[in-house]
């Protein structure tokens, strides 16, 4: 059986491609990488970032 070109599938399609086949690890990396380059609101963080902006979130859903 031959895998879909999963690089020229439209975005939606490889979604419900993922959904049908959980275990394609390969169609599930592609979906990533096209979700992150087409997100505009990502920056790109450092572990120590992270970590911070997870205190951040979390100190302030404590009080």
């Amino acid at each position: 059986m031959t895998k879909p070109n999963f690089q020229q599938m439209p975005l939606e399609q490889l979604r419900t491609y993922i959904l049908e086949h959980r275990n394609d690890d390969e169609a599930f990396h592609v979906y990533i990488d096209r979700r992150r380059a087409q997100s505009s609101k990502q920056v790109p963080m450092t572990i120590e970032e992270a970590e911070a902006d997870l205190q951040r979130r979390f100190g302030q859903q404590a009080s």
